[in-house]
């Protein structure tokens, strides 16, 4: 069994190389901003508390800052569409209504 855990833990700690360049970074947010937001948010909420720490200290603050900002245009737009659901059920709740009228 400790095997397999020790398996495991080493491919945690497996360096993969970037998928993406910093200007690919800025390009996709600049071409689907809320969609970016969504990733970044996700992203953060997978990110160990201490890696986020460190990733953000020192000259970074900026980035901290603007992580802030994307994880708010995120939780803007799900209270959106939290807002357009509530509307779509009492739509619905109007149509089942006017059928059970109709039958």
């Amino acid at each position: 069994m400790n095997d397999v855990q020790n398996d495991t833990a080493d491919s945690l700690r497996a360096d993969f190389p970037p998928l993406l360049d910093w200007e690919e970074v800025l390009q996709d947010e600049r071409e689907d901003r809320l969609g970016f937001a969504r990733r970044t948010t996700y992203a953060l909420l997978t990110l160990a508390g201490e890696g986020l720490v460190e990733g953000f200290a020192g000259s970074n603050r900026a980035g901290l800052e603007g992580a802030r900002r994307t994880a708010a245009l995120f939780q803007a737009h799900l209270r959106q569409m939290q807002h357009f659901a509530e509307i779509a059920e009492v739509r619905l709740e109007q149509v089942a209504k006017a059928l059970a009228v109709d039958a």
